[in-house]
């Protein structure tokens, strides 16, 4: 029994020390403006409480808003990512935006793996005040893959940022035995200060505290989180936009319509048959035609003969005037038929009744 326990111990002194912090953890910057980073832990391990994340990471940004701070979100995986750097979260366009930003970040995004000393390693440039770590407590790679501890490499990194003057804190959601003491290598052997181990619910809270401890204020003091806001500028940016395309088509559709229309005539097969001469018929409408114009002709002469006799009957301008002369009393008219010459008028005798004078009329 005596010797099992000797070698149990000499077993436990022969084992690796756990990783720690060989720089301590700078003070609280207690100023603001502010530089601080969000490291998010992106792994799959993080995504049954990733929108408590995501909008605790948001209220974040609208506590600092009072004050010319920039904030940097960092996401990592099996890589690190950088969501954006340095925005100045005092001006209201950029701080939406950035708001904007997070909500569209989700596990995953960095490759598989929980990789810390990456993202220690991407913030060592922007010389930030305060750098969070929010993560699950497990880190499982490193830069070197197998033959690395992802822990030790880890507390390296994160020793050069404190050595700079970068306050790191770590924030443990839910984390198993062995993750808080991951959290106390990388920041500092100080629960409350250093790091939190906490759950969901109060995520928020301490990320607050961190806040309010950075910029030096009670935590009152700090802004609440910014109310939701109507979009009104997307909303009339999306309504312009669709009226330009409404236009865009009407004009179309207009100038569509009043194009000129060609119309390409259809082709038709025209079949053209040769003309067949029935000699029968032809001989049949000769003589239709014969018989026609012989009653024409007849029919002119006949008329013609009329005419003539009718002109012949006609008593002329002369004998008429003779008739109309005899016809006067005291005169006699000598009728002559008519031979072809002119009529003769009879001489009258009626000087030869008369008595001679018995005197001399004239003296």
């Amino acid at each position: 029994m005596k010797s099992t326990l000797s070698i149990v111990a000499l077993l436990l002194l022969l084992a690796p020390a756990p990783a720690k912090a060989d720089v301590p953890n700078p003070a609280w910057p207690s100023r603001c403006p502010l530089k601080l980073g969000l490291l998010i832990d992106q792994s799959y391990s993080m995504s049954s409480r990733f929108v408590e994340v995501r909008e605790a990471a948001s209220n974040v940004i609208d506590a600092l808003r009072d004050k010319k701070s920039e904030i940097t979100i960092i996401g990592f995986g099996g890589v690190a990512t950088t969501i954006d750097s340095a925005v100045d979260v005092s001006d209201d366009d950029d701080r939406r935006a950035l708001k904007e930003t997070v909500k569209r970040i989700d596990t995953g995004d960095s490759g598989e793996g929980t990789n810390w000393e990456a993202a220690l390693t991407d913030i060592a440039p922007l010389d930030l005040d305060v750098a969070v770590v929010i993560t699950d407590g497990q880190p499982n790679t490193a830069a070197g893959g197998d033959t690395t501890d992802p822990v030790a490499a880890a507390v390296v990194a994160a020793d050069r940022l404190k050595a700079d003057g970068t306050r790191l804190v770590g924030i443990g959601i839910d984390l198993p035995p062995e993750g808080a003491v991951n959290l106390a290598a990388i920041t500092g052997p100080v629960p409350g200060q250093d790091y939190y181990a906490d759950d969901t619910v109060t995520l928020l809270r301490r990320l607050y505290d961190i806040v309010a401890n950075s910029c030096g204020v009670p935590i009152d003091a700090l802004p609440r989180p910014e109310p939701a806001t109507f979009p009104w500028r997307e909303v009339l940016l999306g309504a312009g936009a669709l009226l330009l395309l409404l236009g865009l088509v009407a004009f179309g559709l207009h100038r569509k319509r009043r194009a000129p229309v060609t119309v390409t005539p259809t082709r038709r097969k025209t079949r053209i048959e040769t003309p067949t001469i029935e000699h029968g018929t032809v001989a049949e409408r000769l003589r239709t035609q014969a018989a026609e114009e012989q009653t024409r002709r007849d029919q002119a002469a006949r008329d013609q003969a009329d005419a003539k006799q009718a002109h012949e009957q006609q008593p002329t301008p002369d004998q008429t005037q003779r008739d109309q002369v005899a016809e006067q009393p005291g005169h006699e008219a000598v009728r002559q038929e008519d031979t072809g010459r002119p009529q003769r008028r009879s001489m009258s005798i009626d000087f030869l009744n008369r008595e001679p004078p018995t005197k001399k009329d004239n003296p």
